[in-house]
């Protein structure tokens, strides 16, 4: 039980790190973004002189941004849920099948849900 213990302060410490860094890096997405919405509101005349592509590069920039900052509160809300998971007892059992997630799948992700089995599953249905 004690090592069961030292297992979950382990996830538990590596899933508030991972919170943190996602955080920082939503952080910087929003500065940037925000420093670029800054430098555009000099109004139609500074873009007058802008090649078309410099725009449409600004753009795409915007857009990966967009995504990335999509994706890092997706993965913010799993680690959430992981840390509710190691609160209420249930981190390290699977979401379909009730089953142990094995602890070396946990390494790699440790905000899993389900057993590799059921993964497999899940994705084959699409």
């Amino acid at each position: 039980m004690a090592k069961e213990m030292m297992d979950l302060k382990k996830f538990k410490s590596i899933l508030f790190e991972e919170r943190k860094r996602l955080e920082e890096k939503e952080h910087r997405i929003d500065r940037r973004n925000s420093s670029a919405s800054e430098s555009g509101e000099l109004g139609d005349l500074s873009d007058y002189d802008n090649h078309p592509a410099d725009a449409a590069t600004e753009t795409e920039n915007r857009t990966k941004d967009l995504a990335f900052d999509e994706n890092i509160n997706e993965m913010i809300g799993q680690i959430d849920e992981a840390l509710r998971k190691i609160e209420d007892g249930t981190y390290g059992m699977c979401d379909r099948c009730g089953g142990q997630i094995n602890p070396a799948r946990l390494d790699a992700i440790p905000y899993a849900t389900l057993c590799i089995d059921c993964q497999d599953i899940v994705e084959e249905l699409g």
